[in-house]
C-alpha cells in the first residue's frame, strides 16, 4: 500500500465516528475473505486478469489489517471484546 493511500484511508476514518467506524473495519475484513484466484486458475482466466485479481486481494487483506490497528489505537473493541 502506498504512502498516499495510507493517509487518504487515514484522513477518511477520522472524519467517522467509532460506531461507522467499526462498521467500516466489519465490511473491510468481509471483503478479504476467501480468495477466488484458485478458481481463476482452474477456470483457465488469463495470467494479466489473475495477477490483477491478486494484487486487489491483497490490496482489500492490507486495508482490513489496517483499520484493525487504527480501531487499537482509537481503543474501539472488535469482535465482542466490549
Amino acid at each position: 500500500m502506498k504512502k498516499k493511500e495510507i493517509n487518504e484511508i487515514m484522513a477518511h476514518v477520522a472524519a467517522l465516528s467509532d460506531e461507522k467506524f467499526e462498521e467500516e473495519y466489519y465490511t473491510a475484513v468481509d471483503n478479504c475473505l476467501g480468495s477466488q484466484v484458485d478458481t481463476m486458475i482452474e477456470r483457465g482466466y488469463d495470467s494479466v486478469d489473475i495477477i490483477e485479481r491478486e494484487k486487489h486481494e491483497k490490496y482489500l487483506s492490507e486495508y482490513a489489517d489496517m483499520l484493525g490497528y487504527l480501531c487499537e489505537k482509537r481503543n474501539i473493541k472488535l469482535w465482542g471484546d466490549k
